[in-house]
């Protein structure tokens, strides 16, 4: 019998026994351990913060719903912290609140709890007793605006791992059947191939990478940037723990990713005769599950990313300094900031070039 690696949720490494089958799946950044699916289902790995345990359990009294399954949707959506969500995609309005409500169910569950729009966004007792409320009267399956079949599924399915606060190492496995080969249709050899048709062909080389956050969870996050109706999409997302990377678009592809055109005077005056051309041209870009308001990124998410961006540079003979990484927010300055303030960048290009082996 041989056993395919998966990298597990948060820091558990599990890997699956694939019934004889005989997979070839490489093994890429990550350790192997052969442990069942009944020992990862039955680790607890996530203990939740003191602050909203007491205004959960209030909420789903008041609602008659479960406290559980309200305090792991909350984990999916924001681990549980308090954002203020900005616009990443044309078309998706901004998330609030440790239940990262948006748009018409924001307004909904603000209206059925019987509290002002501004209290359910900014408020965390308002927050979850809207998000309480709504999933009252519209169920697990209904409370989440993704409109993707699989990703409505796989919402559904991260919510169930997260209830009585067990994550186990399942989100790999989730995603696609594990005793399958690896698709050889992606450019970075650990991704998961779930392509976008909002997408064309290039008229310039490559030369830059575009940092982003998806203001929102992993699962919303790819769910929109493949659904025809958003127009928009990247390259590739990382997920929150740095176990799961989505490719979307093919590199050789231009993504629609930024709506802006170069200005070298926002890249420290590097490279002007590049200025007015569109940046979907000339970048592949990178959405991290996450918010750009959030105090901080897990370390699991970076060094997936720096992986991630360290094989693209490679391919691409793209320079790693920050020249050529750089922030959406940087080069968007009108209506972007993201990936942040808190983007740890200094710390993120020396692990892009520790695992390129730079000096």
């Amino acid at each position: 019998m041989k056993w395919k690696r998966t990298c597990g949720f948060i820091t558990l490494l599990a890997a699956v026994a694939c019934g004889g089958k005989d997979t070839t799946a490489p093994i890429v950044q990550c350790k192997v351990s052969a442990v069942s699916l009944s020992q990862a289902a039955s680790a607890p790995v996530i203990d939740i913060p003191t602050t909203y345990d007491s205004l959960f359990t209030a909420a789903a009294h008041e609602f008659g719903v479960s406290a559980a399954q309200l305090k792991s949707v909350a984990y999916v959506e924001t681990r549980w912290q308090m954002v203020r969500g900005a616009e990443e995609f044309e078309g998706r309005p901004p998330a609030f609140g440790v239940m990262a409500l948006r748009g018409e169910r924001l307004t909904q569950g603000a209206a059925r709890a019987g509290v002002s729009i501004e209290a359910a966004k900014f408020n965390a007792a308002a927050n979850i007793r809207a998000a309480a409320a709504l999933l009252a009267t519209r169920g697990l399956s209904d409370f989440t605006d993704i409109a993707v079949p699989e990703g409505r599924a796989e919402f559904v399915r991260d919510v169930n791992a997260a209830q009585g606060l067990v994550v186990p190492a399942l989100r790999a496995l989730a995603a696609a059947d594990p005793c399958a080969p690896p698709p050889s249709n992606v450019d970075f050899a650990s991704a998961l191939w779930r392509p976008s048709p909002n997408f064309n062909t290039r008229t310039t080389g490559i030369s830059m990478v575009i940092i982003h956050t998806c203001e929102g969870a992993y699962t919303g996050c790819w769910s929109w940037l493949v659904n025809p109706a958003s127009q928009v999409s990247a390259h590739y997302v990382v997920n929150e723990s740095g176990s799961e990377v989505s490719e979307l678009v093919r590199e050789k592809d231009r993504a629609w990713q930024i709506a802006a055109t170069y200005d070298c005077k926002l890249n420290q005056n590097y490279n002007c005769g590049m200025n007015g051309t569109q940046m979907n041209h000339m970048t592949i870009g990178i959405e991290h599950a996450g918010y750009a308001s959030q105090d901080s990124f897990p370390t699991s998410q970076l060094q997936k990313s720096a992986q991630l961006v360290c094989d693209i540079t490679k391919r691409q003979g793209i320079p790693r300094d920050s020249l050529h990484i750089v922030g959406h927010g940087q080069m968007q300055p009108a209506n972007r900031t993201d990936p942040g303030p808190r983007w740890p960048w200094n710390r993120y290009i020396a692990m892009i070039r520790s695992y390129c082996g730079d000096s």
